[in-house]
């Protein structure tokens, strides 16, 4: 297991992170626009006044040099400095927004689970009942609806048209922090971001199970008088729920980025809303650091998914 942690980190997981790195960098480099003609409180910038700007952040240089000197700094644990007035470091910007994000995606994922797997087994005990075909069709709107549809569509039922959930923010000034009001703020914004995750744990559900269902040696429970209940929830749920749990460490990833544009949509203080605003300003390295971040957590999300399909099935051994 250890050899197989090294090889993926070191010969895998590192040298996909540099080309990733690079790419990036590139991209962004030549993106039209300058960071400082994009500083706020600064109009009517002459000529003269952006390349001496641009010399101090360091952007006058060619690309091989500027990113070689970002590289540097992130190997000494250093994400750089914002490009914007402040100048706070990136790392200080990115602790500081992280919590929101964080709760606002656990929040998520507790409710694709907590919904879609009781869901998905309504789905395959009923195969072809009137409920599963129900559950099938809001399965796909889920799967196909756009986040952003979602949220907005949303916001009009509950926040504009019945006036009953908070239509954006996170707690007012002054305003205490109970569980009840995290809940209400974060209801709107995290069933948006679950949305596909509800839809696709269910039908993943549905399929494992009615996969497992069908075997010999829950056949043979059954011709011994268990009753069906006792036999899909003692010994086919376990063994349906092994592809699922390998699911885990493939959506940490997909809902950190989903919440760019979910944050956005309900004003959310997280890194969603950071990183719509380093690109209008052109903020490489506010840009750089939440793209590694999250390029990191697709790595991390990778191994996850690896090592917990080995825990769940112990007839799987990496070596």
């Amino acid at each position: 297991m250890w050899k197989y942690l090294l090889r993926r980190i070191f010969l895998q997981g590192i040298p996909v992170l540099l080309g990733f790195t690079v790419l990036l960098y590139f991209v962004i480099t030549i993106a039209p626009g300058s960071p400082v003609s994009h500083l706020r409180g600064v109009p009517n910038i002459d000529g003269e006044v952006i390349a001496q700007r641009e010399a101090q952040l360091g952007i006058n240089e060619s690309f091989p040099v500027q990113y070689f000197n970002w590289l540097r700094r992130v190997l000494q644990g250093d994400l750089g400095r914002s490009f914007d007035s402040s100048r706070r470091p990136v790392i200080d910007l990115i602790k500081e927004r992280m919590p929101a994000t964080i709760l606002l995606s656990v929040s998520s994922i507790i409710l694709g689970w907590g919904i879609g797997i009781p869901v998905g087994i309504l789905s395959a005990r009923y195969q072809y009942s009137f409920l599963d075909y129900i559950i099938t069709f809001f399965a796909f709107v889920g799967i196909s609806v756009p986040s952003f549809f979602f949220g907005l569509l949303l916001l009009y039922l509950f926040a504009l048209k019945l006036n009953v959930l908070p239509a954006g923010g996170f707690f007012l000034a002054g305003e205490a922090r109970t569980f009840m009001g995290y809940v209400r703020y974060l209801t709107l914004p995290a069933l948006t971001l679950g949305l596909g995750t509800i839809a696709s744990i269910a039908r993943y559900m549905r399929s494992s199970l009615l996969e497992v269902i069908s075997q010999d040696y829950l056949r043979t429970a059954r011709a011994k008088g268990l009753k069906e209940r006792v036999v899909i929830y003692k010994h086919a749920l376990r063994n349906a729920l092994i592809p699922i749990l390998t699911l885990v460490g493939f959506m940490i990833p997909s809902i950190f980025s989903g919440a760019v544009i979910v944050e956005n949509i309900f004003a959310w203080p997280g890194l969603g809303s950071l990183a719509i605003q380093a690109v209008n300003e052109r903020n490489y390295p506010v840009m750089m650091g939440i793209n590694l971040m999250f390029a990191v957590l697709i790595f991390v999300g990778s191994i996850i998914a690896d090592l917990s399909y080995a825990l769940v099935d112990p007839r799987i051994r990496y070596e």
